[in-house]
């Protein structure tokens, strides 16, 4: 890489995307990367099984025991869905 940039960003969480997205909309030259191979740092959500497995050091051994792998969309983060019960009177 011979370029030259105005800032490096580390990482694609939430802070760092709008940080990277307000600096190039002023006329800066960005440079956004992450380590991981998907974006979105600690509030991401692992679409694939198998990469979710190897995220903690781990190997899936029988992929059917839980379907198919890409049928899975794990959030790193616990999160709450709130939900409202309608009461007819």
């Amino acid at each position: 890489m011979d370029e030259e940039y105005d800032c490096i960003v580390l990482g694609t969480g939430l802070k760092e995307c709008v940080l990277s997205g307000l600096m190039s909309v002023n006329g800066k030259k960005v440079l956004h990367m992450d380590r991981q191979k998907y974006y979105g740092g600690e509030s991401a959500s692992i679409t694939s099984l198998n990469d979710f497995f190897t995220l903690f050091g781990k190997t899936l051994d029988d992929e059917n025991k839980y379907g198919r792998p890409r049928d899975w969309n794990v959030d790193l983060i616990p999160k709450f869905l709130m939900a409202g019960v309608s009461r007819t009177m």
